[in-house]
């Protein structure tokens, strides 16, 4: 009777122990699967594209690197030419830009806003101080003027203009200013300021106020929607803090 009565309490201790065992196993198996369907995991990196030889792009990614650690999620940025980095972003060959304008959306939308502003763009006209009183607005149109390519802010703003030249980055642009083979560069404060002072290029002026003054967003891909929301709260916070404004004077300061 003893040895029955053994026997049962120890089949009944080992049903438990397989039950749990059990139990466990299909919890571990929920976890996995959930997390190998979760859009971005604490461990993921991502990649976004962004022009290549922008100071003011740079600047974009250093708020982008900290707003997403806030998120346990590592960034690296890909540089590249601006038409080429929306090509990368649109199709998903990336994970998105790191900074662009409001327009983008409306031409490429496969790629989601993410609405609080990054950084903002002050689009400025450049030109050489000792030639600048006979510089106008009115008669840039007619003027040999250069620009970043992909900079849709300065496509538009030249749009008509009779001869624009394009190049890859922000020095080549004030090189050719300096030398007096471009009569005004299409830049915005940050770029322009940034790549004189790298530069050092000296007797290089704005041609007044900025004629533009807007806004850069991110954005993701589509695939990453349900991202989206989250890093748009810590955007959000960041601005309201004041500590994205804080990482866009440092690097002025550092002059990246």
């Amino acid at each position: 009777m003893r040895s029955g009565c053994r026997e049962r309490g120890m089949e009944s201790l080992l049903n438990a122990a397989f039950a749990w065992a059990l139990q466990r196993r299909i919890w571990l198996i929920l976890v996995v699967c959930v997390l190998a369907v979760s859009p971005v995991r604490a461990a993921e990196r991502l990649v976004f594209s962004t022009f290549e030889g922008s100071p003011l792009s740079t600047v974009g990614g250093l708020v982008l690197k900290r707003a997403y650690s806030k998120l346990g999620i590592e960034v690296e940025i890909y540089e590249t030419s601006g038409s080429r980095s929306l090509v990368l972003a649109s199709t998903g060959h990336v994970d998105g830009e790191v900074i662009r304008i409001r327009d983008v959306e409306d031409r490429f939308p496969s790629l989601l806003r993410v609405p609080t502003p990054t950084v903002f763009l002050e689009g400025m006209v450049f030109v050489q101080e000792r030639g600048a009183e006979a510089m106008t607005l009115e008669n840039l149109p007619e003027k040999h003027v250069g620009y970043l390519v992909g900079a849709v802010h300065a496509e538009i703003f030249t749009e008509g203009f009779s001869n624009v030249w394009t190049a890859p980055d922000e020095g080549e642009l004030f090189r050719l200013l300096a030398s007096g083979r471009l009569d005004a560069v299409i830049s915005d404060r940050i770029d322009g300021g940034l790549t004189i002072a790298k530069l050092k290029l000296s007797g290089i002026v704005p041609l007044g106020a900025p004629f533009q003054v807007e806004p850069l967003y991110h954005y993701l891909h589509i695939r990453h929607r349900a991202l989206l929301p989250r890093i748009e709260a810590v955007l959000t916070e960041m601005s309201a803090s004041g500590e994205a404004a804080e990482i866009v004077r440092e690097a002025i300061a550092e002059g990246r």
